[in-house]
């Protein structure tokens, strides 16, 4: 018997939906001051650009070995110990004064998103199909995805105003607990909540028949970790699509890292003072709304470029990347807030549109027993990006200007549709290959 025979998929979701609200609107909280509050207690773009790097290399190095552990000792103890970290990294992050407390805080934040990678959209797909083996996967991670942006939107709304309800504590960078400090507290708070919404809600028996212990995870992550990379490197496929997965890490993490100092610094934001926080938590809400209403179209979207035709994923996903590299280009000419706002919340709506397509086509070409390893692989690929963008675009980003680092990373977005285009044309192949042999069959069977 199926360990998720006693759920349907509609309950399947809403618990994945629950906990995944809660883990997003507690990541979401400090987005819209986060490098404010950092730049208050004196750090450098270069040297928030180089943290944020070192955090994105951590995660690609423990990506595959804690991808591996997941489907060894379990997907929901991994994800209790990985949001476990998340409490711990939030705390240090309260009082990180200095460059070494910031890298130690957002170090320790990495190896829980290490952890969590992959553990929990592992089980949700798994459970999804041990429920319904025939289930539509596209819709029902877009779904999932709709819901992450909603929590983002929610969170990073919450967290911009934060700041203005406190504005009676601390001057910034004078103490523990000030108006840019007080969305990391209520990050901190969130997270406490998460663990106990796991534990209830996400049920687990894939492994009590063998009764796997931690140990037994530990040991058998070495060979999990081959098998995993070895499987993605033997298909192409999963290759095109890592690829495509590295430039989109490189140019979301210069957005990440600087489109607060970049709003912050525009006439429109800088003249409203202590209502800036607000602005930018505005600004920030209004590109997870965008990234929800392109998740929302995204299937759409796919049933009108190719009704039925199985190069719908790989059209879609390649036209939503080309389509962000020329909003981020357009982003970084942008010297008013009202092009740049609209522009920025078009970069979210296009990647929105993409998420499950590119998604979609990776859960098809890897095996249940091995899923939260090989999206790891996958995962990996991104962080790879994202360390590259951080620790290179955060220098150019000081020496010439946020505009340059965004220029050139929207003209690689633009030219990742490459990896899309060849994966649709394999798929166009394949599609009129099978139609030729199913009408060989009928001729076939008609000759009999």
């Amino acid at each position: 018997m199926s360990s998720y025979d006693l759920m349907s998929t509609k309950i399947i979701r809403r618990r994945y939906a629950v906990v995944n609200f809660l883990i997003w609107f507690a990541t979401a909280l400090p987005l819209a001051v986060s490098v404010l509050l950092v730049q208050s207690r004196g750090l450098s773009l270069t040297q928030i650009g180089f943290v944020l790097g070192a955090y994105s290399l951590i995660i690609v190095l423990l990506e595959l070995p804690t991808g591996g552990l997941a489907d060894a000792a379990g997907r929901k103890r991994v994800a209790l110990v990985a949001h476990g970290l998340a409490v711990v990294s939030s705390l240090l992050l309260l009082f990180a004064f200095s460059f070494p407390a910031y890298l130690a805080a957002m170090g320790l934040y990495g190896v829980s998103r290490a952890l969590a990678s992959g553990a929990l959209d592992a089980w949700y797909v798994d459970a999804l199909l041990a429920a319904d083996p025939n289930v539509d996967l596209q819709p029902a991670l877009a779904e999932a995805e709709t819901v992450t942006m909603l929590a983002l939107a929610a969170g990073t709304l919450a967290g911009g105003a934060l700041p203005r309800l406190f504005a009676g504590l601390p001057p910034d960078g004078a103490a523990v607990l000030t108006p840019l400090a007080m969305p990391i507290a209520a990050a901190l708070a969130v997270r406490l909540l998460v663990l106990p919404a796991i534990w209830l809600l996400i049920k687990e028996t894939r492994l009590q028949d063998v009764a796997v212990r931690w140990q037994d995870g530990f040991r058998q992550v070495p060979g999990l970790v081959r098998e995993a990379a070895g499987l993605s490197r033997s298909n192409p496929r999963l290759m095109l699509l890592m690829a495509a997965s590295v430039v989109t890490g490189f140019a979301l993490m210069s957005l990440e890292s600087f489109w607060q100092p970049f709003f912050a610094a525009l006439p429109a934001v800088a003249e409203r003072g202590p209502a800036a926080t607000t602005w930018l938590g505005v600004i920030m809400a209004g590109n997870f709304a965008a990234g929800i209403a392109g998740n929302l179209l995204s299937p759409r979207l796919g049933r009108l470029l190719a009704a039925g035709d199985r190069k719908r994923h790989a059209l879609l996903a390649g036209l939503s990347r080309l389509a962000q590299g020329i909003f981020m280009l357009s982003l970084a000419v942008s010297s008013a807030l009202v092009p740049a706002a609209g522009f920025f919340w078009l970069v979210y709506l296009t990647s929105g549109v993409g998420l499950s397509p590119h998604a979609t086509l990776v859960n098809e070409e890897i095996p249940a027993a091995r899923r939260s390893a090989m999206l790891s692989v996958q995962s990996l690929a991104f962080f790879a990006g994202g360390f590259l963008g951080g620790a290179v675009l955060g220098r150019v980003a000081d020496e010439l200007s946020v505009a340059t680092a965004w220029a050139i990373a929207g003209a690689l977005v633009a030219a990742s549709i490459i990896p899309y285009a060849v994966l649709a044309r394999q798929d166009e192949a394949a599609g009129a290959w099978l139609v030729s042999a199913q009408a060989g069959r009928v001729e076939s069977d008609a000759g009999n």
